[in-house]
């Protein structure tokens, strides 16, 4: 018996009520309703959403609020088309300039002055599915994903600046992808990536990066719960 209190003396004390610190703290920027559901919640969760809370910039993050409500106000940004003289495409420039613009393209991959960035952090939702975009069988014939296209794509340009500078091996010609997930889509990326071997690639010449995130607010402001015991949050870049 003795032995049995002992370990129950040693497990973390459940929070009875709100931090009083944490709780003032979310008073002075108006989101003490976090707390609202707490009598509700069992202690792991008065725990996880203690920790949620805590881990928020909440001056920084009532700045971003604030500032983003008098943008309501202001007048929206005159946008003017282009000129035309500064419209063209490629075909319509002279086949001189488009062989030297390939070649200055392939030296520049050569030179490892290349690198293609993804941003990547959206799911799918408006497809019925919360896994990455880049993840969907997109209904071609062979069955690639968009992840897979866009690797192929880079093992191409890869083989073709190899080629120009008379270098049998595309891999000294190694171009940096970098992508973008969230923390919706992360895990899931990269586990795809690496179920499928990199689609060709190094895998160390592919970098995954999380955009930051900021917590969901009503119109008024208020912190909007994803859980009565975490905070919705909403990804920005």
């Amino acid at each position: 018996m003795r032995e049995l209190m002992a370990d129950a003396s040693s497990l973390p004390q459940q929070p009875q009520t709100p931090p009083q610190a944490l709780l003032e703290r979310l008073k002075d920027f108006g989101q003490e309703d976090a707390f609202a559901l707490w009598d509700e919640l069992s202690p792991e969760e008065r725990l996880i959403l203690v920790n949620d809370i805590e881990s928020l910039d909440l001056s920084r993050i009532d700045r971003v609020i604030r500032c983003s409500f008098r943008s309501h106000g202001l007048p929206a940004a005159a946008i003017e088309p282009v000129p035309e003289s500064c419209v063209s495409t490629v075909e319509e420039r002279t086949l001189g300039d488009r062989e030297r613009w390939w070649k200055m393209g392939l030296k520049a991959i050569s030179d490892g002055k290349l690198a293609v960035l993804l941003l990547s952090g959206g799911q799918g939702t408006r497809l019925g599915s919360s896994d990455p975009k880049g993840c969907f069988n997109i209904g071609l014939p062979s069955g690639k994903s968009l992840f897979q296209l866009q690797a192929e794509r880079i093992l191409c340009v890869q083989s073709l600046a190899a080629e120009a500078i008379n270098d049998g091996s595309s891999g000294s010609m190694q171009i940096h992808w970098y992508i973008m997930t969230s923390p919706f889509t992360d895990e899931a990326t990269r586990k795809f990536f690496e179920s499928h071997k990199f689609f060709g690639l190094e895998p160390d010449q592919v970098t995954f990066f999380q955009q930051g995130t900021i917590p969901c607010v009503s119109k008024d402001g208020r912190f909007i719960m994803e859980t009565p015991y975490k905070h919705g949050v909403f990804p920005v870049s």
